[in-house]
């Protein structure tokens, strides 16, 4: 069966077929070659938990996970795990971690883990208001009882504020909870949910929706570091080391006036944070809303980091929302999350923050200096080479040298990739030379580079 034949042919009913039956529907019908069994089949224990995950689970969809060595984080070697599937990633971040230790590292703080949940209430009239106000301490009272073990561990309610939404007329009830090493979500989800009862007959209105906020202002993270000039220069790629600074806090000063380089600026620092945010199972999606909300909140998108030169030294600084979690969800369930914490030394929800901080500075940094000084186009395809020598029929470590061959002459291209395992094989049979392979790579000209 050709791939275009296998597209769209799922069994009738499928999801209603066993766990076991849906998985052997997908194997059969899609995977097609050893290559994709070898690397999409789901083993029987990665099954089990995939269908305890997901509904419908078919099998496990693998995401490179790979460690960035060396960072100095308040004064402390720091590996960070991170699953991503962008070559560059773990790459660009593990360079930054080199230059920036040799100015002392980063130094970083986070705020209490307090997030909100909203009960919102239609039918509201401005006696209400004040009956939903005075009623603080039953909704304490409430939350108490479903929280105990939350306030045993210092966490729980910390206060309630009311107010009118302008437009809708919808009251707003948001409840700000202490939810220590948790993402929360379950914790508020269930606040809003005991709270409702309550907030209902108080303000006598009739609640629309209880959920919580992924926006997390209240739950920030902030990274720094302060980088001698000096210690910039071996990296400067032509220029001097002051004006490479100059060039990078240009840079920022670009993405504080242009929304359309602060996406981006800002999508390069998430390379970093979300890479170990999945690598701990932490909710992805969220923490990216929360991050691009946070770098609109003025009206127009702005840059979470910032570069500025003093005394001599680049300073560089980040401050986003970052609400992570190291127990609960799928977190603590799923195996290689947990051996993420483990190499992390097993961080309380607050230093794991601190940490995607400092990655998600590091990986700005990285990104910025390659842009102002000679651009980031050249690495990245020098790492895409090793992809398509794949694709073409490479394995092992003829892979990497294939790739090698290609990135000496510069083009990036199937034909490039076939041409370079031909001449591999070539010099493995004795037909020629490494040498008259390299300088046969060399001496190509034409594509795209």
């Amino acid at each position: 069966m050709s791939r275009e034949q296998a597209a769209g042919k799922l069994p009738e009913g499928f999801r209603k077929l066993a766990p076991g039956q849906r998985k052997s529907a997908w194997e059969t019908l899609f995977l097609l070659d050893d290559d994709e069994r070898a690397a999409a089949a789901a083993g029987p224990g990665a099954f089990e938990l995939a269908d305890l995950m997901v509904e419908a689970a078919v099998g496990v969809l693998p995401l490179p996970l790979g460690i960035a060595s060396g960072f100095m984080i308040d004064g402390e070697r720091v590996d960070i795990p991170m699953a991503v599937e962008e070559p560059s990633v773990v790459a660009a971040t593990g360079y930054a971690a080199h230059i920036i230790a040799k100015g002392g590292g980063f130094f970083t703080e986070a705020d209490e883990p307090v997030m909100e949940s909203y009960v919102y209430l239609e039918g509201v009239d401005d006696e209400g208001l004040g009956r939903l106000r005075a009623s603080v301490g039953a909704v304490q009272a409430a939350l108490s009882s479903v929280q105990s073990s939350l306030e045993r561990r210092g966490g729980g309610f910390r206060s309630m504020r009311v107010e009118r939404l302008p437009e809708t007329g919808l009251v707003s009830v948001e409840l700000s909870i202490d939810v220590r090493d948790a993402m929360g979500a379950n914790i508020l989800n269930t606040a809003a949910e005991t709270a409702k009862p309550i907030l209902e007959a108080a303000g006598r209105g009739t609640a629309l929706m209880c959920i919580l906020s992924n926006a997390s202002p209240a739950r920030r993270a902030r990274a720094r570091f302060s980088l001698p000039l000096e210690v910039l220069a071996p990296y400067a790629r032509g220029y001097t080391c002051a004006g490479a600074a100059r060039r990078m806090t240009l840079s920022w000063a670009l993405a504080d006036e242009d929304p359309r380089r602060a996406v981006t600026h800002n999508k390069g620092i998430m390379n970093g944070v979300a890479a170990l945010v999945q690598a701990t199972m932490n909710d992805t999606r969220a923490v990216e809303a929360a991050a691009h909300a946070w770098a609109a909140r003025t009206g127009r998108v702005r840059p979470l980091s910032r570069f500025s030169v003093s005394d001599r030294a680049l300073e560089g600084s980040i401050d986003l929302p970052l609400a992570l979690g190291t127990v609960g969800g799928s977190v603590d369930l799923h195996p290689a999350s947990r051996a993420a914490l483990r190499l992390l030394g097993n961080p309380d929800s607050r230093r794991l923050a601190r940490i995607a901080a400092a990655l998600g500075l590091a990986q700005n940094f990285s990104a910025v200096l390659a842009l102002v000084c000679g651009g980031i186009q050249h690495g990245h395809m020098r790492l895409h080479a090793a992809r398509l020598a794949y694709r073409a029929g490479a394995r092992g470590a003829a892979t990497r040298e294939a790739a090698e061959l290609m990135a000496r002459g510069g083009i990036y291209t199937m034909d490039a990739a076939r041409r370079a395992i031909g001449q591999l094989a070539m010099v493995r049979q004795g037909m020629i030379t490494q040498a008259t392979a390299d300088q046969a790579a060399a001496d190509q000209d034409g594509g795209p580079k």
